[in-house]
């Protein structure tokens, strides 16, 4: 990709739930972030994911991939992954994100996530 920055966010599913994290005055959104230098954006996932709520998961699909921001050569790649970690309490906060399981339907959540996302539709 000749994108200078790629970000990775995963939809994590539990049920009729996602995997949300929220910072202090923000909105709900799904957990991810940039990816490093050296690592694969399945990596970015892992470790964001881990980094933001806790859990540990395992990347099973690549999504959607979204060009954002041109000025900033911004890529967006949304993943699908398992929730691995079974002790995991998404109601505990993780430093000052708040993490909780939303409803798929919510209408504060049909903002954040797009059907292509859930569908698996790729947006270039």
């Amino acid at each position: 990709m000749d994108y200078r920055r790629i970000y990775v966010q995963a939809i994590v599913l539990n049920g009729h739930h996602v995997l949300m994290v929220r910072p202090p005055g923000g909105v709900w959104a799904l957990p991810g972030g940039d990816v490093e230098e050296g690592e694969t954006p399945e990596d970015a996932v892992r470790r964001t994911v881990a980094e933001q709520t806790g859990a540990e998961v395992r990347v099973t699909r690549h999504l959607s991939r979204e060009k954002r921001n041109e000025s900033l050569h911004r890529m967006v790649l949304t993943f699908l992954a398992e929730q691995l970690s079974l002790k995991y309490d998404p109601a505990s906060r993780r430093g000052s994100t708040e993490v909780d399981w939303r409803s798929l339907r919510s209408e504060e959540l049909k903002e954040t996530i797009y059907e292509k996302h859930l569908s698996g539709k790729e947006r270039k």
